[in-house]
This record gives C-alpha cells, sequence and structure tokens, in this order.
C-alpha cells in the first residue's frame, strides 16, 4: 500500500511540475491518509474511494449510471459519488483548513468554490471540482467531483 501511494505521489508531483503549476508556498497536494469510514459494500465494481461515504452507509452502484455510487444511511439523505476525475481525492486534506489553504487552480482544472448553504446550478460536470466552504468561518466542508 505504501508503495501504490508513494506511485501517485511521484505522478502527481511529476504532473503539477510539468504543467508549471506554482503552489503556494507552504501549500501542498500530496495525498494525505484519509480515513476510510465503516461502511457496508454492495456496489460491484467497488467505488476507487470510500472517504466520501458517511459511517455505517450502505454502498451500492447506481442502478443505470457507470461509475456512479450512492451511499445511505438508515436516517440520512442519499450521497452520490461520481468518481475522482477532477482529482478530488487528492484535495481531501484540505477539509477543515481555511478557504486560502489551497493552492492555485491548474490553469487546465475547473473548479467551483461555494459556500455550503449558497445556491449552485445542479448540472452535473464530472471534471470539475465542487470546494464547498463554511459561509462564516470559510473553513472548508467538502470536496468532491461533480
Amino acid at each position: 500500500m505504501q508503495f501504490v501511494a508513494a506511485l501517485f505521489t511521484i505522478f502527481f508531483m511529476t504532473m503539477v511540475a510539468a504543467s508549471g503549476v506554482a503552489l503556494s508556498q507552504g501549500t501542498t497536494t500530496t495525498p494525505v491518509q484519509l480515513s476510510e469510514p465503516k461502511v457496508i459494500m454492495e456496489a460491484d465494481p467497488l467505488p476507487p474511494f470510500t472517504y466520501w461515504a458517511p459511517e455505517n452507509s450502505t454502498i451500492r452502484k447506481h442502478p443505470r449510471l457507470s461509475g456512479v455510487w450512492i451511499a445511505e444511511t438508515a436516517d440520512g439523505p442519499r450521497i452520490y459519488y461520481f468518481g475522482d476525475r477532477c482529482r478530488a481525492s487528492e484535495f481531501q486534506g484540505f477539509i477543515g483548513k481555511q478557504l486560502d489553504a489551497l493552492p492555485e487552480r491548474p490553469a487546465d482544472a475547473t473548479w467551483r468554490m461555494a459556500c455550503s448553504i449558497c445556491a449552485v446550478t445542479s448540472d452535473l460536470g464530472r471534471e470539475r471540482m465542487n470546494v464547498f466552504y463554511d459561509d462564516v468561518s470559510r473553513k472548508i466542508t467538502s470536496i468532491s467531483c461533480g
């Protein structure tokens, strides 16, 4: 597992260097060890990550859409996961940090920044990374593709 993480880190850093993107001093997008929530897995194929799913939820494959998974809990809303084409998994370490801690957006990336109570369009852009933050504290509350 550490070998895969090291390869992923090297790949990402090579991509950043190759694109000429300068990260703000003191920030990093090096993948962090994400906690794996306790979930019941009923999906086939499995999603690449489960950090997006609430504790004790059941994850299923979307019945009609390829590359989409749904996490459900008995008393909560359905959470949809649209894969990681926008590379949101690389930025999960910024959740809980101030919005200005994020590095500059790469030139080839599409990001949507919105407060967690702000209205946003409901269009689905799997290549777009959504960064939601608390309106008052400006701390990042979630980062996902969609």
